[in-house]
C-alpha cells in the first residue's frame, strides 16, 4: 500500500535511522513498511520530508 521501503532504500537509509529522524520506532517502521499499521497523516508527512519526497508519491496508487 505505501512506498516507504522503496523511498527509504532509495535514500540510503536503513528503517533505525529513518525511525529516528522521525521520532518513532524501527519496530514502527518495520510494520508501516510491511502493511501491518497504517500511518497517520502527520507521519506520512515527517517522512516524506526526510526521504526528500512527498507524501503523494509515498502512497501507491490503487488504479
Amino acid at each position: 500500500m505505501f512506498r516507504i521501503k522503496e523511498a527509504r532504500q532509495k535514500a540510503g537509509l536503513t528503517q533505525t535511522q529513518l525511525a529516528e529522524k522521525v521520532m518513532v520506532t524501527r519496530e514502527y517502521i518495520s510494520l508501516v513498511e510491511n502493511n501491518h499499521y497504517k500511518p497517520s497523516i502527520s507521519l506520512l508527512e515527517r517522512i516524506a520530508k526526510e526521504l526528500h519526497t512527498s507524501v503523494k508519491s509515498l502512497i501507491e496508487d490503487s488504479a
